[in-house]
């Protein structure tokens, strides 16, 4: 079960842990992280940090399952999932990957100040790969068109996909001004998008 996902300022719990330990959990997790040496060391923490125990200093865990700290640095971004020992390492790295490709075909090269100014769809994308910290979803480009159709829902004229274009109904994507024209012809017919309007 994947317990807790942190990414930036993003802190998703899928177990209950109050506000303050969460804190304190944070702060944790980057100190050890930032004390590996990347080059040498892999994207695997099994010794959790204290603040996982109980305060007799037994696991917070039922049957004495292990916590795990799984992590992947993309330049300057650390995505961090939180999981039990029932969790594949290898299955969470590709589950980091797939989740920072979606994000890369919604925000187009996808960035520190993306992550933190559209906190909505980082949020709606994790909420589309994880729910109740199990994975239901690894298909990028079937959680790339759920976060189209949401937004086209909200009334969003922000589409996922590589600078803004719009998903086939096959997964492909469309650039350009093929992508402008095939949008405003969806939205209003090719009179609007020749009018430039």
């Amino acid at each position: 079960m994947i317990h807790a996902v942190l990414i930036c300022k993003l802190m998703k719990f899928y177990t209950p842990v109050d506000v303050n330990k969460q804190q304190i959990l944070f702060q944790q997790v980057y100190d050890l992280i930032n004390n590996r040496i990347s080059e040498e060391q892999s994207s695997f923490l099994v010794t959790p940090p204290s603040i996982l125990l109980k305060d007799n200093g037994a696991s917070a865990e039922p049957d004495g399952t292990d916590i795990q700290i799984i992590y992947k640095n993309f330049a300057t971004l650390y995505f961090v999932f939180i999981v039990d020992d029932q969790e594949s390492e290898l299955a969470i790295l590709d589950l980091i990957q797939t989740f920072v490709e979606c994000l890369d075909m919604c925000f187009a090269n996808v960035c520190e100040l993306d992550l933190v100014f559209g906190w909505q769809t980082l949020q709606s994308v994790l909420e589309e790969m994880v729910q109740g910290g199990m994975v239901i979803e690894t298909d990028k480009y079937e959680i790339v068109k759920a976060i189209d159709l949401l937004n086209m829902a909200n009334g969003n004229g922000n589409m996922g996909g590589p600078a803004g274009s719009n998903a086939n109904t096959d997964g492909s994507y469309l650039t350009g001004s093929l992508a402008n024209a095939f949008s405003m012809f969806t939205t209003g017919g090719f009179s609007t998008w020749g009018a430039g309007s």
